[in-house]
């Protein structure tokens, strides 16, 4: 059965569109050369190969990582605490 066309022929005349065969149907050699009927090979887990890679460093870049969000959470809250005595004295002096 063939799909009746949508488009007028008018409408088709005015665009250069590409001619399609909208009725395809795939072959059963298709079909046995795809990807998803043959049999999956099983990779080695990522996460495994990186720890492995990355083991002896991890220790090393944990406690930089720890050191720089110390510091960095410190510059953010140092304003947040000067705010925060500033409103008490305002609050104690009103």
């Amino acid at each position: 059965m063939k799909p009746i066309p949508q488009i007028s022929p008018k409408q088709h005349a005015s665009r250069n569109f590409p001619v399609t065969d909208y009725s395809f149907q795939a072959t059963v050699d298709a079909k046995a050369s795809s990807a998803a009927v043959r049999p999956a090979t099983k990779a080695p887990a990522f996460h495994k190969l990186s720890s492995e890679f990355f083991g002896a460093e991890t220790s090393r870049e944990y406690l930089a990582e720890l050191l720089f969000f110390i510091l960095i959470t410190g510059i953010a809250a140092w304003p947040i605490v000067s705010a925060v005595v500033a409103i008490i004295r305002l609050i104690r002096n009103y």
